[in-house]
């Protein structure tokens, strides 16, 4: 199997990564191994400088999390896809509709009060029922860790 190696001058969080330096090996798995984090054994001299990869009979991309020397000139490969480069033009392509987004400017949350209330509460108010909750519809809202 052809597997390309590259190094990643982009964010992981990046759609389009920049690939640089890029070779084509040939590769087999080790033992049984998974499609979306396979362990791949390829014959090179040095591996050092990649940390990306792309297996065409896969169609996928890869981070590469670890690369072990397993005899001179054989190193096995540990891999993990990238989900954005994989799936970049699905992605790409989606239909959205986007009410708000970090970049909007002024408020990260949604721009107005119908669609977002925010009230920050610095004292807890303790209620005990001894009769029960009430009958008027009213909620309490618990929130623990925060």
């Amino acid at each position: 199997m052809q597997i390309r190696l590259f190094h990643n001058k982009s964010p992981n969080n990046k759609i389009g990564k920049e690939l640089v330096s890029g070779a084509t090996f040939i590769g087999s798995f080790r033992d049984s191994s998974k499609i979306l984090k396979p362990s791949v054994m390829i014959e090179a001299t040095d591996v050092r400088g990649y940390d990306y990869a792309y297996i065409p009979e896969f169609d996928r991309y890869y981070y590469i999390t670890e690369k072990t020397s397993y005899r001179t000139g054989l190193w096995l490969i540990d891999m993990e896809v990238d989900v954005l480069e994989t799936y970049k033009n699905d992605i790409k392509n989606l239909s959205c509709i986007i009410e708000a987004t970090e970049g909007y400017g002024g408020n990260n949350y949604l721009p107005n009060s119908e669609s977002w209330v925010s009230t920050v509460k610095a004292k807890t108010d303790i209620i005990n029922f001894s009769s029960g909750l009430l009958n008027n519809g009213e909620y309490i809202l618990i929130t623990a860790g925060g």
